[in-house]
């Protein structure tokens, strides 16, 4: 059954209302809908007699006539047809001479606005009509038809992402509700033009914009609607989207989407949702597992206050009981767990990971995409942060020294695996034998091909970068071996695991200041997701939130969106997709393909306080002074020689 008649309904009762509820009559531009040219206001079929005309109408015509402000403004509009920039200038002072209140106008500032594009190009056009929206000092009749231009602008280039902000900064900025609900009705009006396809672009886009918050909750709801309308089996992947929108979304219009809400509802019914973490709650993991409980609860409590958050059981992986327990929740839409390989083998060979969908704390699972899914990243991900990091400083080839241990040689072949996928060079690999530190120093001699000759400087390494996947307590006694050899200008790259003992470590910063290192959590996140989730740890009992209380606090949202009653493998595996491209994520932005997770990590440098965000612009400062230094140590040495 299709329910276009009853979205056609939502879209008419949503434009009504927001006309309807507004102060001011405002005519908005139709969506789709381009300029006849690249130029807003006045537009003459002879410009050049329109010219003469209104002109000739100044000319005879008294000051304070009521026809005189339309005058001016047609003759800055066609001066500027014409090309003739120097006269729309002209004429637009006399204006502002004539009417010392012009300036204040939007017909004064549109026809500047016009001059501007036409003579210094689109920044100078779309800065000055940010200026003028974001400007206290006008009216707001002003402010909002200079922000409504330029959404116009970009709906017309077209740049929906931008119009779409535009539209945002215009609704904060908003003095009344009656205002903001018919910015809703032209926001939803301009996200139903578009096609799914295009709405989803848009979200994908979007960094850091709250798919529940105005106006991309419009772009979500005329998108969840046009997935209800290709098939009614998209009803449990698009309610929770619908539900937190209204619950939750500050929006003027919110008694009309609960009224089509309910609608909807009484149609297709409300989608139930329950949630099992399953978490090592006691044992030598169990500081782990609370912490990612912790966080499950607290976006359980700030969800309650918002919307059906779905009730949360914790099974402890480490009890002998919790297959019994896991048993006896069968059925449930989706568990979030298990964190141990151990574990997930006990419950494969029980047959229990075909009762529900996993949504795995681990680095791989099996059948992933079939049978398991992953909430986590794998050491591909972290290979690839480093690789497009170094790609930022023109870093295209590099070097390998890995332990020879099996997680050592195993990050090496996945390094190696995914520089070619990104079209990178290994110049050189070598292992070294984590039992011989002895051994070590032969080991950076022979991949810079050192001789350690005195006044000798090693060979230009056909390398920019040394992968180092171990230990930081080992890699702290690796380092200053190159420097040793006079190698300072190499980036060191290390894996996720860095970040885990660095609080740990004595660090001598001097060899790590050309340094990067995965992770998917920053202290210092300023997104409202990552906000709140430091209230609420705080509020909770005054802990400090870390990677793992970001997990669990990004899974129960995640899981929110995601709904879970998808009657498919390939149909759940769509809906990881969606709900990924409209989760305002805590964690590095997670995505899914075809039912395969990975994650966009962030890059991070150690220092002795603790690991901060890395600056690609200093590390690149740094190494090329490192590079300056490098080549008067071999003029130095070139001299000596000569002399000697």
């Amino acid at each position: 059954m299709k329910i276009r008649p009853l979205y056609s309904c939502i879209l008419i009762l949503a434009l009504l209302l927001g006309s309807a509820s507004c102060a001011k009559k405002i005519v908005y531009s139709t969506p789709g809908a381009k300029p006849a040219s690249g130029l807003p206001g006045h537009k003459a079929a002879d410009p050049q007699k329109a010219l003469q005309r209104y002109t000739k109408y100044l000319e005879t015509s008294r000051v304070g006539d009521p026809g005189r402000s339309e005058a001016w403004r047609n003759t800055v509009g066609s001066a500027v047809q014409l090309g003739e920039y120097d006269l729309a200038e002209k004429n637009l002072q006399a204006w502002q001479a004539e009417n010392k209140t012009a300036t204040s106008s939007w017909d004064w500032n549109q026809a500047n606005a016009q001059l501007l594009l036409a003579r210094k190009g689109k920044d100078a056009y779309v800065g000055y009509l940010i200026d003028l929206a974001g400007r206290t000092d006008l009216d707001w009749t002003t402010r909002e038809a200079a922000g409504m231009e330029l959404v116009d602008h970009f709906w017309a280039i077209p740049e929906y992402g931008l119009a779409f902000d535009t539209m945002s900064f215009i609704y904060k900025a908003a003095p009344d509700d009656g205002t903001k609900s018919a910015l809703e009705a032209d926001a939803l009006r301009r996200a139903e033009s578009l096609q799914a396809d295009e709405l989803h672009k848009i979200l994908a886009g979007a960094l850091d914009a709250d798919p529940s918050a105005y106006p991309w909750s419009m772009v979500v709801w005329a998108r969840s609607m046009k997935l209800l309308t290709q098939d009614r089996d998209n009803w449990p992947a698009v309610w929770p989207s619908l539900s937190t929108i209204v619950r939750g979304g500050g929006l003027a219009n919110k008694e009309f989407f609960a009224a089509q809400l309910r609608a909807l509802e009484q149609q297709m019914g409300v989608v139930r949702q329950s949630l099992v973490l399953l978490l090592p709650l006691s044992g030598p993991y169990s500081q782990v597992g609370w912490k990612i409980a912790k966080g499950a609860d607290t976006a359980w409590r700030e969800s309650r206050a918002q919307t059906e958050a779905p009730a949360i059981k914790l099974i402890n992986t480490e009890s002998p009981t919790f297959l019994e327990e896991l048993r006896a929740v069968s059925g449930v839409p989706i568990i979030g767990g298990p964190l141990r390989k151990e574990i997930w083998g006990q419950i494969r060979l029980a047959g229990l990971h075909r009762t529900s969908r996993f949504l795995t704390f681990m680095p791989s699972v099996e059948d992933e995409g079939k049978e398991a899914w992953r909430f986590f990243s794998t050491p591909a991900d972290q290979v690839r942060a480093v690789i497009r990091g170094c790609e930022q400083l023109g870093i295209t080839s590099y070097a390998i020294l890995h332990p020879q241990d099996r997680f050592g040689t195993a990050m090496a072949d996945i390094f190696r695996e995914q520089a070619g996928i990104l079209g990178a060079r290994i110049a050189t690999t070598r292992g070294y034998d984590i039992q011989n530190p002895p051994t070590w120093g032969k080991a950076v001699a022979a991949i810079l091909g050192a001789s350690g000759a005195k006044d000798t400087l090693n060979p230009e390494p056909p390398f920019q970068a040394v992968f180092l996947p171990d230990s930081l307590f080992r890699v702290q006694q690796l380092a200053p071996l190159f420097h040793y050899y006079e190698e300072t200008r190499l980036i060191f790259l290390g894996p996720q695991l860095w970040g885990q003992s660095l609080n740990e470590s004595n660090l001598e910063t001097q060899y790590f200041d050309l340094t990067l290192f995965p992770g998917a959590w920053s202290t210092d996140l300023a997104s409202q997701s990552a906000q709140s989730l430091k209230r609420g740890m705080e509020e909770s009992g005054g802990e400090e939130a870390d990677m793992w209380a970001a997990l669990g606090y990004d899974f129960v949202r995640f899981t929110a969106l995601l709904g879970g009653g998808q009657s498919s493998v390939s149909a759940f595996n769509q809906a990881l997709a969606e709900a990924a491209s409209r989760m305002p994520w805590t964690l590095a932005p997670m995505h899914w393909d075809a039912g395969q997770a990975s994650q966009d990590l962030f890059l991070f440098q150690p220092t002795r306080s603790g690991m901060i965000r890395a600056d690609m612009d200093k590390i690149r400062q740094a190494r090329e002074q490192r590079q300056i230094r490098r080549e008067e140590r071999r003029i130095q040495l070139q001299n000596k020689k000569q002399q000697g």
